[in-house]
């Protein structure tokens, strides 16, 4: 018996072992939140491939905070100093704030990539909307990849320690600027009178997205992934026509700005393109807003040459302005369009609704464009990022929260004076696990008669060039 107690305690251990990883992969398996045991973060990443795990810091750096391959038996331990942006962000301002949540960047062995948000223990890589490294049939390419390159039978070929160059080659900026939310531009006196109403409801009901682009040669992928909801206060603007307005100038614009803070972070991953058999940069670009400077409740009447603030209380009041304050309409925005006979009766120019839903969609989201200063900061550091920085803008869900309430409305009314179009964007972005691909509003309208080249795609044909002036890529 004596001889037998060491091999029982062996066994005992074991089996107590074995109940505790189960226990743990169990809590890990968490889909809906994130488990954390003594402060670190508890994750089941399943699936194959590589991956790293990373966390811009308001310092401007950016933390990797774990590496390692898919499919492990046990689950993945990790401390995410959200205490710095928290520190940050909850001051004694009244602003809404939304704490960035971990990314990973990861690349399956079957030749996809992407990133994502991470906002559950339980992490799915094979089913995420990735970027297909081997490219379409259009891009197949022959040929061998560098020595030691990890070749996916496809365009690419990826350096095999593609994650060290990502850890000391990844940064993030913080830009804290007055963006435009909304806007509306008339040419041509292609309208008689114009009569508009728009609302903007932000609050814990609204939740941050990482909108995240990666440039690959001659196309880019935008995709979204859920982040943190907002805290703190809200923004309630109300902005409309005191009655249906003249149009007397040739051209006539309004755009409603806020105030933003908002992070950028961007990294490149080495490749060789064996088409063009060159070493290339695979660029990507993510942007997440943390702050809502503008909060409280504003009511503002349009009187046709001016404006005036009715009701005004808050923080950071909203702006009115005749020029936009953006970087750019996303290049990758498709164009609606509505041709508008000149009947001599009012039209409906363009109606959106948006409100709360249980996921991102079509009906519960906005997409602002990024500020000026973002845009001008990629464009400096390379073409690559310059072109995700024209392809990119801030993404906003309106989820059931509480009892909090978001919404966003932007209803435009016109009495043609000629036969013209109305014209208002929508940004199609992959979301998530769930494979399908959302055309989020941009709701910055045109209303034309197709004389001017400003608009960036022709009214009547709906063809699309891209501009010189980053006011109009």
């Amino acid at each position: 018996m004596v001889r037998k107690q060491p091999l029982l305690v062996v066994l005992l251990l074991i089996l107590l072992g074995g109940t505790t990883v189960g226990a743990l992969n169990y809590t890990a398996g968490n889909e809906d939140s994130v488990t954390r045991i003594l402060g670190y973060d508890v994750y089941k990443i399943e699936g194959s491939g590589n991956y790293i795990i990373y966390y811009p810091l308001p310092n401007g750096s950016v933390k990797v905070l774990k590496k390692g391959k898919a499919g492990s038996f046990f689950p993945t331990f990790v401390k995410v100093p959200r205490h710095e942006w928290i520190k940050e962000l909850s001051t004694d301002e009244k602003a809404l704030y939304a704490p960035p949540t971990p990314l990973i960047l990861y690349i399956t062995k079957d030749g996809k990539l992407g990133v994502k948000s991470i906002t559950s223990s339980r992490i799915k890589l094979e089913s995420e909307k990735t970027l297909n490294l081997k490219g379409d049939y259009q891009v197949q390419a022959k040929g061998s990849c560098p020595r030691g390159w990890i070749d996916f039978g496809g365009r690419y070929c990826l350096n095999p320690q593609w994650d060290l160059y990502f850890d000391s080659r990844a940064k993030a900026k913080t830009f804290d600027e007055w963006v435009s939310v909304m806007g509306l531009k008339i040419e041509n006196w292609a309208t008689e009178k114009v009569d508009f109403d728009w609302h903007l409801v932000l609050s814990k009901s609204t939740y941050s997205y990482w909108t995240v682009g990666i440039d690959v040669g001659p196309f880019t992928v935008l995709s979204v992934s859920k982040g943190h909801h907002f805290e703190g206060w809200a923004l309630d603007v109300y902005y409309k026509t005191n009655g249906p307005v003249p149009i007397y100038s040739r051209t006539w614009e309004r755009y409603l700005s806020i105030r933003v803070e908002y992070i950028v972070a961007h990294a490149k991953v080495p490749a060789y393109d064996k088409l063009t058999k060159r070493y290339v940069d695979i660029g990507i670009v993510q942007t997440y807003p943390i702050k809502i400077h503008s909060t409280g409740d504003y009511n503002i009447k349009e009187l046709g040459e001016g404006w005036r603030f009715e009701k005004s209380a808050g923080q950071n009041p909203p702006k009115i302005t005749k020029t936009p304050n953006i970087w750019s309409i996303s290049r990758e925005a498709e164009w609606k369009r509505k041709w508008i006979g000149n009947t001599g009766n009012w039209e409906e120019a363009v109606f959106i609704k948006q409100l709360q839903a249980n996921s991102l969609s079509s009906k519960s989201s906005l997409s602002i464009p990024i500020g000026y200063a973002a845009g001008n900061y990629l464009t400096g550091i390379s073409p690559t990022l310059g072109k995700l920085a024209s392809a990119l803008s801030l993404t906003f869900g309106f989820h059931k929260y509480m009892n909090a309430v978001s919404i966003a409305v932007y209803d435009v009314d016109i009495k043609p004076r000629k036969n013209c179009y109305s014209m208002y964007s929508v940004l199609g972005v992959n979301v998530g696990t769930e494979r399908i691909k959302v055309n989020v509003p941009v709701v910055f309208s045109i209303i034309t008669d197709g004389g001017s080249s400003s608009p960036p795609c022709n009214p009547r044909t709906g063809v699309c060039v891209e501009s010189t002036s980053p006011r109009e890529r």
